[in-house]
């Protein structure tokens, strides 16, 4: 790799971990009406990397170098804007430093993105309005991502975003402590958010690495954050606790030395972290604790027993949560992985029969289900679901593994 080439590889990576952390703080210190400042001032502290780098090398901590530039440059905005409106002139004194400084530390960090997720969840806005703001804003997801998410267009997560940054710019509320009953109003869109990041962060539709660590990290990390308060330690983020752990105890066996992805029957269970599987239980039993049931509960409950030894018992429990939580969930992907569940404990036939009343979100895993229906009693059609969830796909990865399943598929036609 060439000396630009890693410089601009660098700061891809650095743009998409830090300008989340960036966002959060900055939105806080001036305020959500302020976001276009907000934009220009990361956006501006990145070009001053391009520029730079090249003539002096990339800096021993590039974090560190970006804080800082991003620091001044929002003193010189808030000299700016203070002085555009004639207000607070006070502030452009010798205690500037002490009144108005702005820190990246850690945990100001991690609080200033929990707290804007919040203010961005407020009840003027709706509730896929919050979700698409807090995943673009706050957690850094570009259009396409936010619509593989929310299994929507990118035309229309543009248009929600617009309207949605528009009620932002015109709303005059500020970023202050909540009162538990407004908390609570606000919970769900927040572990959505957080549970969106998640899953990108443990399978991502859009991006080259199927695994992205720095998302899941994000994610359990501000979902721990919400743990440790009263308010906010509700049965449904225990749920998704537990999700995450049992989910996250199988990271280093999803893909092998080559980075190529491992279907979860070819796995090396011996590889699965058991300390995170022994803290999801944890988790697991604290929130099934309450009489209360949530989507969380059920995906939780689904992780568990993933997590149990194969056998035919294990899948009709599984089956079992999935006919529940369509009760309360009718998503395409519940119904998509109670297919799947179902063809376990019956047979890839019966499954198939259960499938053809599916008219709703046909998308890559609704093909790529069909591939694996199919695959034992019409290899032609097979092929030509997978085919079609291959041309759904971005992530190269992915895409070279339905590719090998479709390899598969044609060895057994030959023999």
């Amino acid at each position: 790799m060439t000396i630009v080439n890693q410089e601009t590889q660098i700061l891809s990576d650095l743009f998409r971990r830090e300008q989340v952390k960036m966002t959060a703080v900055l939105c806080r210190h001036f305020s959500l009406k302020d976001l276009d400042l907000v934009e220009d001032i990361i956006a501006e502290t990145f070009l001053r990397a391009i520029e730079v780098w090249p003539q002096n090398g990339i800096p021993e901590n590039p974090s560190a170098w970006l804080y800082t530039v991003a620091k001044n440059i929002a003193k010189d905005g808030f000299r700016k804007k203070t002085s555009e409106t004639k207000k607070l002139n006070n502030i452009l004194n010798s205690n500037f430093e002490e009144q108005q400084d702005i820190s990246f530390e850690e945990s100001l960090i991690t609080d200033s993105q929990l707290a804007m997720i919040f203010a961005v969840c407020e009840n003027s806005i709706s509730p896929k309005s919050r979700v698409c703001l807090s995943l673009q804003i706050l957690c850094g997801f570009s259009v396409e991502e936010i619509g593989f998410a929310l299994h929507s267009n990118k035309e229309a997560v543009k248009k929600i975003l617009f309207r949605a940054r528009e009620q932002l710019r015109q709303s005059k509320f500020k970023i202050k402590d909540l009162k538990i009953d407004e908390i609570k109003l606000r919970m769900d869109s927040v572990l959505l958010t957080i549970y969106l990041l998640f899953n990108e962060g443990y399978s991502s539709k859009t991006n080259d690495s199927v695994i992205r660590i720095d998302l899941i990290k994000q994610a359990m990390n501000l979902g721990l954050t919400l743990t440790l308060t009263k308010s906010t330690k509700t049965p449904e983020l225990l749920a998704l606790m537990s999700l995450f752990c049992f989910q996250a105890s199988r990271l280093d066996s999803r893909t092998n030395s080559q980075g190529s992805v491992v279907i979860f029957t070819d796995q090396d269970k011996s590889k699965w972290d058991q300390d995170l599987i022994q803290k999801g239980n944890e988790y697991f039993l604290e929130a099934f604790s309450s009489t209360s049931r949530s989507r969380y509960h059920y995906e939780a409950a689904i992780a568990y027993w993933h997590t149990q030894e194969e056998s035919l018992e294990k899948w009709k429990y599984i089956l079992n949560i999935y006919d529940n939580f369509l009760k309360i969930y009718n998503s395409p992907s519940v119904f998509l992985n109670r297919a799947f569940a179902y063809s376990k404990v019956y047979g890839k036939q019966k499954a198939l029969e259960e499938i053809r009343v599916y008219n709703d979100y046909k998308n890559r895993d609704y093909h790529s289900l069909l591939g694996y229906l199919y695959s034992n009693s019409n290899i032609e059609l097979a092929s030509l679901h997978y085919q079609k969830a291959i041309q759904m796909t971005k992530s190269k990865k992915e895409i070279a593994l339905l590719k090998q399943k479709v390899n598969e598929l044609n060895l057994e036609e030959t023999q």
